[in-house]
């Protein structure tokens, strides 16, 4: 988390980017009904990087960051749980009790430092698989990133047989209790991408798959998602 001055002095800012995990971000403003401003930012299409423009909001030049009166705030986890607890202390997304708040922390820590660092190696080593390369050389660069893949997916099948039994034992659709919280806010990021790269099938994880349809379902992600639209890969 890092807070600083901004020439935003009034209100909340989502610098939204492509094709990232900043659009959970607009999904829980939309489910919060809060007033804001967007700003999206374009990927480069050869580095993937995020335009210069947004180290001018953070130094890093990530996405997600929010600006909320002034103050700079960067990280999923730490954007959603303030946004949740500032703002929407009266709606369903807070936890009834305090185990329950704890179960919500635990998924705010197992998405981002577990589950989705492993889908970044799948994601690093596709893309290593399809990079230009002379001709001589792609069967070795196919052979270090299917060892790649080989040691995570593994891992990965594991942690979405672990989500999918969560899913089973809770028994209400969601992750946590009985409606939505930041668990599912945190989640639905990592979840695409293994529907879409890593192995997440209807016929193996079928409530998995139709947690992912409920969530994409919601009016409010329906309306952040018609809200950047007009940006390719908009959907994640």
């Amino acid at each position: 988390m890092s807070t600083a001055e901004t020439s935003e002095s009034t209100g909340i800012v989502l610098h939204w980017l492509e094709q990232s995990r900043s659009h959970r971000i607009l999904w829980l403003l939309e489910e919060l009904q809060l007033p804001y401003t967007l700003k999206v930012y374009k990927r480069d299409p050869k580095t993937y990087r995020a335009e210069e423009s947004l180290k001018e909001v953070h130094p890093l030049g990530k996405s997600p960051v929010i600006t909320d009166n002034g103050n700079v705030m960067a990280e999923s986890t730490v954007i959603i749980d303030y946004l949740i607890h500032k703002y929407g202390a009266s709606s369903p997304l807070v936890p009834k009790t305090a185990e329950l708040e704890n179960e919500v922390k635990y998924y705010l820590a197992f998405a981002e430092s577990s589950l989705q660092s492993n889908l970044l190696v799948l994601f690093v080593s596709n893309h290593v698989r399809q990079s230009r390369v002379p001709f001589f050389v792609r069967p070795v660069v196919n052979r270090v990133s299917d060892n790649i893949d080989g040691s995570f997916l593994p891992d990965i099948k594991t942690q979405l047989d672990y989500l999918e039994s969560r899913l089973k034992t809770n028994g209400t659709g969601y992750f946590v209790g009985d409606s939505l919280t930041g668990a599912d806010i945190i989640l639905i990021f990592p979840l695409q991408l293994a529907k879409s790269r890593a192995g997440l099938t209807e016929e193996q994880y079928p409530l998995l798959w139709k947690w992912i349809e409920q969530m994409e379902g919601r009016d409010a992600y329906v309306r952040a998602s018609r809200k950047v639209a007009p940006v390719a890969g908009s959907k994640i």
